[in-house]
Formats: structure tokens, sequence, C-alpha cells
């Protein structure tokens, strides 16, 4: 879903998506591969959370999110 790249220009380190789009930026390797991991964590949490919240309301309805 993410992956790290290394900026070619500046050295840096993106954490993009698979369609290129850069979500953070990091100086170093282990630190871009740690918001990577990090960011995949929190998304992986907010999608549990939010259908959670939805069954709350809709019960049986919400099947299964994806």
């Amino acid at each position: 879903m993410i992956e790290v790249v290394q900026d070619e220009q500046t050295g840096f380190f993106r954490v993009v998506t698979l369609r290129g789009e850069t979500l953070g930026i990091a100086r170093t390797r282990p630190a871009a591969d740690d918001l990577a991991e990090l960011m995949l964590e929190a998304w992986e949490e907010a999608l549990s959370a939010a259908a959670a919240r939805a069954r709350l309301k809709h019960g049986a309805a919400i099947i299964e999110p994806r």
C-alpha cells in the first residue's frame, strides 16, 4: 500500500503511495521505514474504528469493511 523510496535529487527518503503520492519525507531510511509502518498501523486502527462506529449505527447492515 505504501513504500519508501530514496529521492535521487535530495538523498532524502519519501514514504509514497503505490500511485507515487508523497505521504512523508525523512532524512534517514530507518526514520522513513518507521514512519511508513506507523502510518499503516494508524490506517488499520482508523478503519477498525470507522467500522465499529458504523456497526453501532447500522448493526448487521455493515457486513465487512474493506
